[in-house]
């Protein structure tokens, strides 16, 4: 569970104010003061809903309150959009809306609460960096080819001034190969792709003449990283591998307004249910897209949402309004949230920033730091001068400069001692990298033999030595089978994909004879090649041509 949204009603603001606000006093008082400050101490940041109050003068000083409760916890408060509404047009829109459902008048509140009040104010109370902590929220950028993805990625992380020109200005700054450039397919997985916010929610991005140039790192609260996949159907398995190697907290899935709903859209769309991760829609292009094409993609997409496999609830967003109602139940519902916008004209673009800046938190990062260091390693470079560097995503445990870890498992299964000599996050040199962070490491072998001998490959990690890994062959899984054409028995071999693992697996045992489309089992595999390093109740996902099936490891075997 990540940040939790908090709603501070009118009978709760009306209770006896504390005269002095500390630390002290607000763990004996009012409940919503208590609130505020777990969240910002668990959290690092909340999505605050005030109100309905039943006079502007009233939400006000209610702000002014909130404010001094945040400055007490080494927190910024800022008001991102404020409602006015006639009580005549709430009472009667209170019983036909069904997203206002929570605003029927409530025990203890009384008829006059219920009816007048009209002013309602939302605000995103976030922790102030210090010491290089700030917040990390992971999107995976998914959606059919030519749909504008790394389009659309470049313009989030540049500039708030920043558009495309419609000719691949945007997407220069993501596409990291000259072929991609020259085709304006996007074959690899780019995650240095990162959206650096404020406490107060600004934007830290440079202008477009410093490209290069570092923001304040400092002045860094929250940092969006947009892991950049492909979208043509031969790239499905590097796809796939970002899904399940990069661990992300959202899905965006892009969808041309001018192309509709695809096989590989409704492919990513299934693969993001199957993993369990939420995501939200961005059509593109509006722009150039006939107004019938456009209802048509939209009808496409609410009905691929609806489906009983997904049991999605579209929401449309169009103002500040539907943004904050989308934010407050984003992620812990069935709400999925649906932009259009174009990244020539600069349609619906700010709205979207805007709800990057209020998205929260999924995973609670912070609790992880105490726990003993676990890296993914999904890329490694051999640097003329520099060495061995080994790139991935930090689970849990911190990871500091010249810390002693091993590396593995080897094609023998082995872990080999190793220090690590440097740490980049986000371009820049940093001492430490926290739980939840994405960086790159300069390793150095322990022992007499080259760190280049030890096997390096994708799919290994960096462990604490105590107590000692061990790597597995042979696993027990509870499966079900998504989608298969053939029927699946012993001896049957899918590639497998859990974490930053990949590998073909043959089926040793399992309790049915044999596996089709919708059957549950629970299936015991063995890796064909080397074994791996696994944790229980990792979500695993299965593949082969078109068969695909789910499933949590239950028992490590060997």
């Amino acid at each position: 569970m990540g940040s939790m949204p908090i709603t501070i009603t009118y009978a709760e603001a009306k209770a006896e104010q504390p005269e002095e606000l500390s630390l002290e006093r607000l763990s004996l008082d009012d409940p919503w003061e208590n609130r505020v400050r777990e969240a910002a101490d668990a959290d690092g940041e909340s999505f605050v809903t005030v109100g309905p109050m039943p006079s502007k003068e009233e939400l006000e000083s209610m702000l002014l309150r909130i404010k001094e409760v945040a400055h007490t916890v080494g927190c910024d408060c800022t008001v991102v959009h404020t409602q006015e509404r006639p009580a005549a047009d709430r009472e009667g829109s209170s019983n036909n809306n069904p997203a206002k459902e929570g605003s029927h008048e409530r025990e203890g509140e009384g008829p006059a609460v219920a009816h007048a009040a009209s002013h309602t104010a939302y605000l995103v109370v976030r922790k102030l960096p210090s010491q290089g902590h700030h917040l990390d929220l992971r999107v995976a950028v998914v959606g059919n080819v030519d749909a504008g993805k790394s389009t659309l990625v470049g313009v989030l992380t540049g500039p708030v001034s920043f558009l495309d020109d419609g000719r691949g200005l945007a997407r220069s700054r993501v596409l990291r190969h000259k072929h991609e450039s020259e085709s304006g397919r996007t074959s690899s997985i780019a995650e240095d792709q990162h959206m650096r916010l404020d406490a107060s929610g600004a934007n830290l991005a440079a202008e477009r003449h410093q490209k290069h140039a570092v923001p304040d790192v400092a002045a860094t609260a929250k940092v969006v990283s947009f892991i950049d996949l492909a979208g043509h159907e031969k790239y499905l398995r590097t796809t796939v591998y970002g899904l399940t190697a990069h661990e992300p907290d959202y899905v965006m899935v892009v969808v041309g307004a001018n192309h509709g709903v695809t096989r590989m859209t409704k492919e990513h769309v299934g693969m993001a249910i199957a993993l369990n991760v939420p995501l939200f829609v961005v059509i593109t292009k509006v722009d150039l897209c006939p107004e019938p094409v456009m209802k048509e993609t939209i009808k496409q997409l609410l009905k691929l949402l609806k489906l009983p496999g997904a049991r999605k609830q579209p929401y449309a967003v169009r103002s500040l309004d539907d943004l904050v109602l989308a934010c407050a139940g984003f992620g812990k519902s069935a709400i999925t949230p649906i932009f259009t916008i174009s990244c020539v004209s600069g349609v619906g673009v700010p709205l979207l920033r805007q709800f990057f800046n209020l998205m929260p938190m999924r995973r609670k990062w912070l609790e992880l730091d105490t726990l003993p260091p676990e890296f993914l390693i999904d890329q490694y470079f051999n640097v003329p001068g520099v060495g061995l560097v080994v790139a991935g995503t930090l689970i849990r445990g911190v990871v500091r400069d010249q810390q002693l870890l091993v590396m593995g498992p080897n094609n023998q299964g082995k872990f080999n001692p190793v220090t690590i000599k440097s740490i980049h996050h986000m371009r820049s040199p940093v001492s430490a990298l926290l739980p939840g962070q994405t960086g790159a490491f300069v390793v150095k072998s322990k022992t007499k033999e080259h760190v280049r001998n030890l096997g390096i490959r994708k799919g290994m990690v960096l462990l604490d030595s105590t107590p000692p890994p061990a790597a597995t062959r042979r696993f027990r899984c509870d499966v079900l089978v998504l989608h298969s054409q053939t029927t699946m028995r012993v001896n049957y071999q899918p590639i497998l994909y859990a974490r930053n693992v990949r590998q073909c697996v043959r089926i040793a045992e399992m309790d049915k004879e044999v596996l089709r489309t919708g059957v549950r089992a629970q299936v015991t595999f063995e890796f064909m090649y080397r074994p791996e390093y696994l944790r229980a109740e990792t979500k695993v996902l299965f593949t082969e041509g078109k068969t695909k099936a789910i499933g949590t490891i239950r028992e490590l075997l060997e």
